[in-house]
């Protein structure tokens, strides 16, 4: 097919070839969604602007606070126009699917369908179509269909910006050593030579001795978000957060025999230990509005003391803070809430709380000489500078300011802040696609980078919502950090 460049892409890229020659390919003829022409693209879609697609791009849906990602586009007029790493064609659907790609140098089409039987031999279809097309503010338009058998169609639409690395490779921070093989890292701790890692292959145990050469150990099989180590009895335990199912514990004393031991018969997304005397205290992130608590001294026989319901909140618990008395919830979209539970579990007394887009994470402590809580949002919003940012929160109970801001980082309003802790006035941020990134609090009010290292790569990246540096330990002056495409990095401050 042909089509007609615009005069400004005319002199950029088309020279004297006034026309985009695009290779004729083929578009499926049975199914849903099946017309790239029926996709409700804006009406100044550039005719011929697929010349400025490939590259990567930051796309959003402003009405929707996940609903964004950053896509790599490739292609030309001679040789047609694709998504990068979406895979091969596939048009025969005999084994339960297909995908197509197709373009005629204005828009950009792709479709896949998924079909597969269920247990009552019904038949389940996923019908996913989506059209892109360059615009005239140098900008890209998406609208995408979804089918699911059982469900409304559900239409999403977004606009995509040029996106890639932030800035310099590196500055303050050098790359030690690195462990990529077999581990899908979303977070981990430090136990004295040990990485213990969790991620959506499992925990993987990694020998850091020598910082320069990470040695993998083993693997105990299982999707996990998260990861805690106890040490009780002469063993060493790790309690781990399931993507589903219950809360397991494994004796990792022998690091080379992992051994599941126990379980806890509940779920938990993410996790909290506290120790309080001769105790161990454990606390659950579950994804609802409370927090159950464990005894967990003897991690083989864990003991439930109770739940606290987060008060004034129907949302979700999806991670925590505790100090001593106070529970500190990040509850999504239902924002921060802080709690005291001195008077019981079964007696939460609300202390305050910080509205946010979605609230992620939380830290609660002393930094630049005053109590502060460092807070992490993850989402999207229609506000110019996005939700995802650090808010450096008022954390002294007795202020009138309590859990009120008094100040922020942001690397840019495109990425969003996953996990972080502190180590005296420094912040350590796992920052997505933005790597980890190093902030000075000696001045909570003015938070300022002092380091970074970008561990995303925008040249070889899928481009999901949340890929790179997630997970963040600092031991003495090493810095580790669980990054879900590359496994577990470790970096030193440099002068």
């Amino acid at each position: 097919m042909r089509s007609i460049c615009s005069l400004a892409l005319v002199l950029a890229a088309c020279g004297d070839n006034q026309t985009c020659e695009v290779p004729a390919s083929p578009l499926p003829t049975e199914g849903e969604l099946v017309d790239p022409y029926a996709m409700e693209l804006p009406a100044d879609c550039v005719q011929g602007g697929l010349l400025n697609l490939p590259g990567r791009w930051f796309f959003v849906d402003p009405s929707e606070i996940f609903e964004f990602s950053y896509p790599r586009f490739e292609g030309s007029c001679s040789e047609g126009f694709r998504r990068s790493f979406a895979g091969d064609d596939d048009h025969d659907p005999s084994d339960g699917g297909s995908r197509y790609t197709w373009s005629d140098g204005t828009r950009l089409f792709t479709r896949a369908e998924f079909r597969f039987q269920l247990p009552d031999r019904s038949i389940y279809t996923y019908t996913s179509a989506s059209a892109f097309c360059v615009l005239s503010t140098n900008r890209i338009a998406r609208a995408t269909v979804t089918l699911a058998t059982g469900y409304e169609p559900r239409s999403t639409h977004g606009i995509g910006t040029r996106f890639g690395r932030k800035d310099a490779l590196a500055d303050g921070l050098e790359l030690v050593g690195e462990v990529g093989e077999a581990i899908g890292a979303l977070n981990l701790v430090i136990d004295g030579s040990y990485a213990y890692v969790a991620g959506n292959r499992g925990l993987d145990i990694v020998d850091v001795t020598d910082a320069s050469a990470p040695r993998h150990v083993a693997n105990f099989d299982g999707s996990f978000n998260d990861v805690k180590v106890v040490h009780a009895n002469g063993k060493l335990f790790a309690i781990l957060a399931p993507r589903s199912g219950r809360t397991l514990i494994v004796d990792v004393t022998d690091e080379q025999i992992p051994r599941l031991v126990s379980a806890i018969p509940e779920y938990s997304h993410s996790l909290f230990l506290q120790t309080r005397g001769a105790t161990t205290e454990l606390y659950l992130a579950t994804g609802e509005s409370s927090v159950p608590k464990y005894d967990i001294t003897n991690p083989l026989a864990p003991v439930r003391i109770g739940t606290a319901v987060v008060p004034g909140v129907e949302g979700s618990v999806h991670d925590l803070f505790v100090d001593g008395d106070r529970i500190y919830a990040n509850n999504t979209r239902a924002g921060l809430v802080a709690f005291d539970v001195s008077a019981g579990l079964e007696r939460p007394v609300e202390l305050g709380r910080a509205p946010a887009s979605y609230s992620h994470s939380s830290w609660v402590g002393t930094a630049g000489g005053r109590k502060i809580i460092l807070h992490g949002d993850e989402g999207m919003t229609k506000t110019a500078d996005g939700g995802a940012y650090l808010r450096v929160l008022d954390g002294d109970p007795a202020s009138p300011k309590f859990m009120t801001d008094i100040g922020r980082y942001q690397t840019r309003p495109q990425v969003g802040i996953h996990n972080f802790e502190v180590h005296g006035d420094r912040a350590y941020i796992a920052y997505y696609q933005d790597g980890v990134r190093v902030v000075d609090l000696s001045d909570p009010t003015k938070p300022r980078e002092i380091a970074h290292y970008n561990t995303w790569d925008p040249e070889t990246a899928p481009g999901g919502a949340f890929e790179g540096a997630l997970g963040v330990r600092v031991v003495g002056d090493l810095i580790y950090v669980a990054d879900d495409l590359r496994g577990l990095l470790i970096f030193r401050k440099t002068p």
